[in-house]
């Protein structure tokens, strides 16, 4: 059988390793991600696959076993937890912490066809804080014998930033993201991240760098906050060519009201030089929590909570319906 009809002979309820699987549940550039169940313990998990046209591309293969590698090096609480790999007559998985919740992509449009709908400016920016916070993990991230790994994810965007139904944000998918120090992005243009949030750097084709996720970061923060893409184009060269020009509407400029101490920790985020950039993720993290401490109340857990199901809770809550009855049907 070839890589390709492995693949496309995944169904629910086939075996992989010590997972079965339950649910597609989502598919992106590279992968599915399946809701499954390890067998053992009976726990619902996220297990993701190459798709199956691309199941034969060594440069995708690569990626995956990179994704793979990087993620489970990532020890954070706002990074998706990685528990394994295998391979299963041809096919190669990995299994990830199942997040109850959903993309930050889908809670500003919860329906195809919806308008965006920006999310309240202090919210947005505890969600940007705890993503910070996990990005500077990943960039601190050490190898066995003590060195720096330099990893860059290089692929932060709101389909790669989930919300859980418990108040929190998780990183996930490191399908992008490799060591500045064996290679560059751009040794893979076809899967060369999102050209609505790269950094100018990466759009020139440059080395990366930790500055190069934070300025992408920034672009993040201006899009949840605003509802508006500052770069986007809808057509990818030009979006490169607006994104390389570095013009773009200021928040303040979409929302009258948006908060000025805000858009003074975006703008500098998303400074064009990187050495104008906050030097580390750490650094914006800091920012956003000053701004939150002396801007109004706390915002808890039990905020984002309540934020992300009055947006998603219906999309979240048939999910985790399908889900329990194809594991009840299994049991």
């Amino acid at each position: 059988m070839s890589a390709a009809s492995a693949y496309d002979e995944l169904r629910e309820g086939t075996a992989l390793g010590p997972y079965q699987l339950l649910v597609a549940v989502a598919q992106g550039g590279m992968a599915r991600v399946w809701a499954a169940r390890h067998v053992p313990t009976n726990r619902v998990v996220a297990v993701k696959t190459i798709r199956p046209e691309l199941a034969g591309n060594a440069t995708y293969q690569r990626l995956f076993a990179d994704e793979a590698r990087f993620a489970a090096a990532v020890k954070h609480p706002n990074v998706c937890e990685v528990f394994g790999t295998g391979e299963v007559h041809g096919v190669h998985y990995i299994a990830m912490e199942w997040v109850t919740g959903e993309s930050l992509a889908r809670v500003l449009k919860p329906n195809r066809g919806d308008t965006p709908r920006p999310v309240e400016p202090r919210l947005a920016a505890r969600i940007i804080a705890q993503c910070a916070d996990a990005l500077h993990a990943a960039h601190e991230t050490r190898a066995e014998d003590g060195s720096l790994v330099r990893i860059v994810h290089a692929d932060v965007s709101p389909q790669n930033l989930m919300l859980t139904t418990t108040g929190r944000a998780k990183l996930v998918d490191f399908g992008v993201a490799r060591s500045v120090a064996t290679g560059q992005v751009g040794d893979f243009p076809q899967i060369d991240g999102k050209a609505a949030y790269m950094a100018p750097e990466h759009a020139a084709g440059k080395r990366l760098s930790r500055l190069s996720d934070v300025f992408t970061l920034g672009v993040c923060l201006y899009e949840i906050s605003t509802a508006a893409r500052p770069f986007a184009t809808g057509n990818r060269e030009a979006t490169i060519a607006r994104l390389l020009e570095g013009g773009f509407q200021f928040p303040c400029e979409i929302v009258p009201d948006y908060p000025p101490a805000l858009e003074r920790i975006v703008r500098r985020s998303m400074a064009m030089e990187p050495a104008h950039r906050y030097p580390s993720a750490l650094r914006l993290k800091a920012a956003l929590e000053e701004w939150l401490a002396y801007s109004g109340p706390a915002i808890r857990e039990s905020d984002l909570a309540e934020f992300v199901r009055s947006r998603a809770g219906a999309i979240i809550s048939e999910r985790e319906g399908a889900i329990a009855r194809s594991m009840g049907g299994r049991a």
